[in-house]
Parts: C-alpha cells; sequence; structure tokens
C-alpha cells in the first residue's frame, strides 16, 4: 500500500495571522504546497503534498494540509485504523534529514500559467532527475478550479460524485470552492495508452525543439485528488478541506509545537490539533481537526481562522454536524 505523507499542515498559518490573502498550498504550502506555487489568492492556512510513487505531483498540490509532530514515544503516536485494523493515519516524528526542492518548483509558474483552471497539466522537463519512486518521465500538475457560485460547486460535485460541502456549515455560509484534479495512477499508466503516447509527443517535441527543458500538455482526468470550501460569518472565517487517499495511508509529522488529542464525535474517531506559536507573535495559537472516513477513503481537516476563531466546543459541535450530514 502507498503512503502519503502529511507535513506542515499549516505551513501558511503566518499568513493567515497577520492578514495576508495568500496561501499554498496544498495546499500545497509549506509542504507539496510548500504551495509550489500560489495558484492564486487564498485565505486557508493550510498545505499538503503527496509522497506516493505514483503521485510525486498530485501529492504537490496536497502539500496543502500537512501538520507536524515531534517528541512523543512511538508507542504514544496516534494512529486511525480502518475496521480491517490497517493504520490509515499515523502521526509520526519529523523527519531530520532536509528536503531537496524538487525540479518543479522552478518550472512551476511556467506550467501554472500554461494551465487553465481545472486542468491536469502532463509535462516532460530534459535532463532533470526524476521524483524519487517516479516510474515515468511524464510528470503531472495540476491546476485548481476555484467557485464563488454554490450552485456552480454543487454541480461540479456531483459531476465527480464526491462528497457534497454544504451550502452553509454553523451559521457559516459559502464564500468560495476549490476543485484539484487527480493524476492518473500506476495502474492507469499502464493500462491506458494516453499516458504512454503523451509522453512520446513531448519527448519528440523536445528533440525538434533545443531552445528549452521544458514540455507540457493539457490531458483529460477522472477523479478528484483534493477539494475545499471556504465559508464565512461576520470576519469569521471556515475551512473544509477534503485529500482523497486512493488507498494510500498518510504519516503526519508532528512537531513540539502541535499538542494532538484524539476524541470521538458521533461516533467518527478526531484528531484535535492545538498548536502554539508565540514565533510568529506572543500568545499566538491556533486549532484545527482531522479525522478519515473510511467509506470514502477521505482524510478531512476543519479550520478556523479570521477576525475571530471558534472556541474548541464549536468546533466539535461543527464537526459533528458535518459528520451528521454525511462527511
Amino acid at each position: 500500500m502507498e503512503r502519503t505523507r502529511i507535513g506542515n499542515e499549516y505551513q501558511d498559518i503566518k499568513a493567515a495571522a497577520i492578514g495576508v490573502e495568500t496561501l499554498r498550498k496544498v495546499e500545497m504550502t509549506d509542504r507539496v504546497m510548500a504551495r509550489v506555487r500560489e495558484l492564486g489568492p487564498q485565505r486557508s492556512p493550510r498545505g499538503i503534498r503527496f509522497v506516493s510513487k505514483t503521485a510525486a505531483f498530485s501529492g504537490m498540490l496536497v502539500m496543502l494540509l500537512l501538520v507536524t509532530v515531534t517528541a512523543y514515544a512511538a508507542s504514544e503516536y496516534i494512529q486511525i485504523r480502518n475496521k480491517a485494523g490497517e493504520v490509515k493515519v499515523q502521526h509520526v516524528p519529523k523527519d531530520p534529514r532536509p528536503v531537496e526542492p524538487a525540479p518543479y518548483y522552478q518550472y512551476a509558474s511556467k506550467l501554472m500559467d500554461f494551465a487553465k483552471p481545472g486542468e491536469l497539466i502532463a509535462y516532460f522537463v530534459r535532463g532533470e532527475k526524476l521524483p524519487e519512486g517516479a516510474k515515468s518521465a511524464l510528470q503531472y500538475t495540476m491546476k485548481e478550479l476555484r467557485l464563488t457560485d454554490y450552485s456552480a460547486f454543487l454541480e461540479e460535485m456531483k459531476k465527480w460524485k464526491i462528497p457534497v460541502l454544504p451550502k452553509e456549515a454553523g451559521g457559516y455560509v459559502f464564500e468560495s470552492g476549490r476543485i484539484t484534479p487527480g493524476s492518473p495512477s500506476e495502474k492507469e499508466y499502464d493500462n491506458h495508452p494516453l499516458y504512454r503516447q503523451t509522453l512520446d509527443e513531448l519527448i519528440a517535441e523536445a528533440r525538434q525543439d533545443t531552445s528549452r527543458n521544458l514540455f507540457m500538455k493539457a490531458i483529460p482526468w477522472n477523479k478528484v485528488s483534493f477539494f475545499d470550501s471556504i465559508y464565512t460569518k461576520q470576519g469569521a472565517v471556515i475551512n473544509i478541506a477534503v485529500s482523497f487517499l486512493g488507498g494510500s495511508n498518510i504519516q503526519v509529522y508532528q512537531e513540539t509545537n502541535n499538542t494532538p488529542e484524539k476524541l470521538k464525535v458521533e461516533g467518527r474517531e478526531i484528531v484535535y490539533n492545538l498548536v502554539s506559536r508565540p514565533d510568529l507573535k506572543p500568545g499566538f495559537s491556533y486549532h484545527y481537526l482531522n479525522w478519515y472516513n473510511e467509506q470514502q477513503d477521505a482524510y478531512y481537516t476543519v479550520s478556523t481562522y479570521g477576525d475571530r476563531e471558534l472556541p474548541k466546543q464549536k468546533v466539535l459541535d461543527l464537526a459533528g454536524e458535518l459528520i451528521r450530514g454525511g462527511l
């Protein structure tokens, strides 16, 4: 089973804390999202990245959701298991090894300028080392589709048969939603001629044009890797984000400034995270929730920020509302 690592889930919390309207990722954000690049103005302080073999770049855009974990005994690290007893969410010590920037970083702006909202981009970079575990020289990145009309967002959720995020949550009103394409799995790459043909086309183009190293093409996609929605109320903000695991599991890096607590809400295991960040400003802290939905094979994050923040019990009440609603 492949593994998705999540790190620095709130890499962009600093931006939220000082009122800056940018984020990324995945976003992708201190983690694959570090946000490989800003895909556009966002207020959510999240970031995620996937490091599974088949989703090196899906993960990039999913760096937007990571968290960090550090000095607990291994036996005390939080785990969430499915009904079969398999670990789906595992908190682990932070990897002390430095992360080398992926070749994608230097080409991110060109790829995003080329891509239209909601497009999956296949690309080939001449002469660059492939990401760890990459099966092919054909790599992928994606540009999220952002919608501010709930009916249009609802139509997209129904189209892709993904869980429906509500129009209102805890009395907060929908402001915008994002949907991010998913890249093909190893099985799809092996069984569908499109991907091999695309690589052949890009390599042929590279042989003809020696003036550049990046070659790219928009290709069809058939699944969503990540989506989220933002809700507002009198200056306060709630963000609900969903990442599909695709059969993999998640490792969550946890740093000493994050205090996680496993609780149960509506029969579902919830991880409540309280993060203290006096390095950003004295006394500053924030909190958020995570849970795993086995039926959907989806990992949820609910965060609150802005001019006002919901207290712990209100955030747990919101989680209960969302779980009762099918999330």
